[in-house]
């Protein structure tokens, strides 16, 4: 069932339900108060009968004089009927029918209570009237029934227009209110049939559907960034293959060369090709951990900051023979261990490459953050905004060895750690 239909049905559903609640709210008021009405009349015919006991038997026939006959019969129809103590009982003279003898054991106070007698609908009500019995008094429900069933009629009618009206409005109202939504499946339907991520869903108002489109642009935003980066890391990753390469197919056409080449050539083109091959493999490892991102399966753990860059430390100095020195405690951290271990060999590794001969790297930790600090020539100012991007080398990087790679997968750790990196001039020279 479609959105928009479910909608309807909800609505006038809803309406329905309301209807039906005012409907019989509305029919058990009416009902109340006409029947209370009757009620308030039959109690009051009886309590003056209490208060005129020796007039009643007049009314019955019995010769005492004095019963105040017509304010006894202010109905346009009544009927009543007096039962003695002996258990006889009397009814006025023409009274078409008898009303049922009460209880013998009723009291004082009035009982209301409805009846039918030969087919009439009677509110009936009876009472003790001392010293000569219990009168009991009778009206028809006739007119009562009668209006209350053209009352029911009535709002019946009008709950089913009131419904059938809900029923049209919530159709209108859910196509109204799932234009924006048609628009939005409209658009991820162009987008998906033409794969052209630039467009985007206007933004009206801040409703819910609103901020639906504002989200949707913002993944197809996000979508076309990683469309262009992907393309860029394909382009770049094929111009630093090309270099090793070339370098590699020249190496080997040498060695194939039958003749000509001395055996300690040969010894030079082979060690060159391996370093070659060995640049290629680093260059591949890292290529795949950007484009993969296979750290980001890793749970997070609770890690000693701190010991974590000591074992970086250790492993730099046996990589390399260079003086490492850490200073300062980083705390506990939450992370992924193995990727936050690769960012800090990444910056380790950076630092040994840059320092000269004898100059120990600098570590210094402070809660969460790590700065690792060379002493080289340092870097310029134009080049720190782009340290960080693949594959980015300045011009007094492009002699040195390296894919370019290390110092962008440092960046993206980091920030999928919620983190940041940064550059700076080291005072006295160097980076950090």
């Amino acid at each position: 069932m479609k959105l928009r239909s479910r909608i309807a049905i909800a609505a006038a559903s809803a309406v329905v339900v309301a209807v039906v609640l005012v409907t019989l709210g509305t029919y058990v008021v009416a009902r109340r108060e006409l029947r209370s009405e009757i009620d308030a009349s039959l109690v009051e015919r009886v309590r003056l009968a209490q208060r005129a006991a020796d007039d009643i038997r007049r009314f019955f026939s019995v010769p005492i004089i004095g019963f105040p006959v017509r304010r006894i019969a202010q109905f346009d129809t009544a009927y009543y009927l007096l039962t003695l103590p002996s258990g006889e009982s009397l009814s006025p003279p023409g009274q078409p029918f008898d009303l049922p003898t009460p209880d013998g054991e009723q009291g004082s106070d009035p009982e209301l209570s409805d009846i039918w007698v030969e087919g009439v609908h009677l509110r009936m009500v009876s009472a003790r009237v001392e010293p000569i019995g219990i009168l009991t008094v009778a009206r028809p429900l006739a007119e009562v029934d009668q209006a209350l069933a053209g009352l029911a009629v009535s709002l019946v009618a009008i709950g089913g227009i009131a419904s059938l009206l809900a029923g049209v409005a919530g159709l209108l109202i859910g196509r109204s209110a799932l234009r924006p939504i048609d628009d939005l499946t409209r658009a991820a339907e162009h987008v998906a049939e033409t794969q052209q991520l630039a467009q985007r869903i206007e933004v009206e108002g801040e409703d819910e559907v609103a901020r639906l489109a504002a989200s949707f642009n913002a993944m197809l935003a996000a979508l076309e960034e990683s469309r262009l980066q992907q393309r860029r890391l394909v382009r770049d990753a094929g111009h630093e293959l090309r270099t090793p390469l070339t370098a590699l197919r020249m190496n080997v056409e040498m060695l194939a060369r039958p003749v000509g080449i001395s055996d300690e050539v040969r010894r030079e083109l082979v060690a060159a090709a391996v370093e070659e091959v060995e640049a290629l493999s680093a260059l591949v490892a890292e290529l795949i951990d950007l484009a993969t991102d296979r750290h980001a399966e890793e749970p997070m753990t609770a890690v000693d900051l701190g010991e974590m860059v000591a074992e970086a430390a250790e492993r730099c100095r046996r990589r390399s023979g260079r003086e490492v020195v850490v200073a300062g405690d980083g705390g506990t951290v939450r992370v992924r261990r193995s990727a936050v271990a690769r960012a800090v060999d990444n910056l380790l590794d950076n630092a040994v490459k840059w320092s000269p001969e004898g100059t120990p790297i600098e570590v210094s930790l402070a809660s969460g953050r790590v700065a690792v600090r060379d002493h080289g020539p340092g870097i310029a100012a134009e080049d720190r905004p782009k340290v960080f991007d693949r594959f980015y080398r300045a011009d007094a990087a492009r002699a040195m060895p390296g894919s370019g790679l290390g110092l962008s997968i440092v960046k993206q750790i980091a920030e999928d750690h919620g983190g940041s990196v940064f550059v700076e001039e080291a005072y006295g020279g160097g980076a950090v």
